[in-house]
């Protein structure tokens, strides 16, 4: 088979400009949040900033875990859309600088972390919490996370694009196999702590024991939707029709399906556990996100995270279907949105001591500037890099699956 590099195609150019476009949509959009959000200006700005740096920082992490369960699993169906993940996982090596209004952020006094405050000293369950929740502490955690997200980065990446340049020696990819399996235990470990730093931390007398799980299926399920997208909307323009078959969208709607229904079992699993043992200091999440305007979200989730996903997944010939596996994929993208606001809006109105529901254009500012920076380098990286895998020793098993 020929190298592909779309970098040069209609396609690759459209992204380019998308994403310069929501960029700077979402700079101007965030700085007037600022300037029109009164004495809480700053806190609404970083909250909205949070909302779009977590859903796609976990994306673009996440597509790294796609990749290693890839090479772990030594998956052939996989082998011709892998690369489309690697070349979205272009935000990993900024997610330190992206970092860096967050900590300034906690640093001040409008910080929409509560236990960074001073008051935090005189809580008895944020003293005991103290250990943990510090910023030297914090800051240490975060440098490693974005350390050890980096080297995942270049050992898998890194180690993919070089069997593009090898048809007969596969040393790289014999690296992936062997270390794949230490990989995505980092990434296990990584993202269940930074899901804890960055959101369960806001509700600091709050916790949840499989917290790191609900993420992580949401973040996996979202990277999945994208992957999708990719895989259509190149296969729509005749990028990939050499590589690409039917059985790749019904395999990549069949994870769709089983994750949207893993986190519901999640999502119930710690609603249930919680409302059933019904103590305070754990059921204070779940009573503000049920009550009053919250309480629509909370029905909302439940509809686009799970019911919708369901039944449009659900029958064998649908995810064969091309429109239909688009609009799945756009429903769980909404979903993982509405997911990650319900997160975090409620407790930065508690910081900000206000009985309003905190949501309206303000909170789509950040969510379009990372989309901006999330498809600016994912055409940066398909200008560079080849969109398959070329020379994967099992590129051949996955341009000629069939189930």
């Amino acid at each position: 088979m020929t190298h592909v590099n779309i970098g040069s195609t209609p396609f690759v150019a459209t992204l380019r400009k998308s994403g310069i476009g929501l960029m700077i949509a979402g700079v101007l959009g965030l700085f007037a949040v600022y300037l029109t959000g009164g004495e809480h200006g700053q806190q609404r700005f970083i909250a909205d900033y949070l909302v779009g740096f977590w859903y796609f920082t976990g994306v673009s992490v996440t597509m790294l875990f796609f990749v290693a369960l890839q090479y772990l699993t030594r998956a052939g169906w996989s082998a011709s859309v892998r690369r489309i993940a690697e070349n979205l996982s272009g935000m990993v090596p900024f997610v330190a600088v992206f970092l860096i209004p967050i900590v300034v952020n906690m640093m001040g006094h409008h910080s929409i972390y509560e236990w960074t405050h001073p008051e935090a000293a005189q809580d008895k369950i944020l003293s005991y919490k103290a250990p943990y929740l510090n910023m030297t502490f914090f800051l240490v955690r975060m440098g490693l996370y974005c350390l050890l997200w980096f080297g995942m980065l270049w050992h898998l990446v890194g180690n993919s694009v070089k069997q593009d340049t090898n048809e007969t020696d596969i040393t790289p990819t014999r690296r992936n196999w062997k270390r794949a399996a230490p990989w995505v235990l980092v990434y296990a470990m990584t993202i269940t702590f930074a899901s804890f730093d960055l959101m369960m931390s806001l509700e600091p007398h709050w916790f949840s024991t499989i917290w790191g799980i609900y993420t992580f299926t949401g973040h996996f399920v979202a990277a999945l939707a994208i992957i999708t997208l990719m895989v259509v909307y190149m296969y729509k323009a005749g990028l990939l029709r050499g590589y690409i078959r039917e059985e790749h969208f019904h395999d990549l709607g069949k994870l769709m399906f089983a994750f949207s229904v893993f986190w519901a079992y999640i999502g119930f699993s710690q609603y249930f556990i919680i409302w059933y043992a019904n103590i305070p200091e754990e059921t204070v999440y779940f009573t503000q996100r049920t009550s009053g305007s919250w309480g629509i979200f909370g029905y909302l989730l439940m509809i686009f995270r799970f019911v919708l996903p369901f039944v449009l997944l659900l029958r064998q010939d649908v995810k064969r279907k091309i429109t239909l596996l688009t609009v799945a994929a756009i429903v769980i993208l909404v979903a993982h949105y509405i997911d990650i606001v319900w997160i975090v809006m409620p407790a930065v109105g508690k910081v900000m001591q206000t009985d309003a529901m905190l949501f309206g254009w303000q909170e789509f500012t950040g969510m379009a500037f990372f989309a901006g920076v999330f498809l600016y380098l994912a055409a940066r990286l398909n200008t560079r890099r080849n969109a398959v895998a070329v020379n994967d020793p099992l590129i051949r098993e996955s341009f000629e699956y069939h189930t």
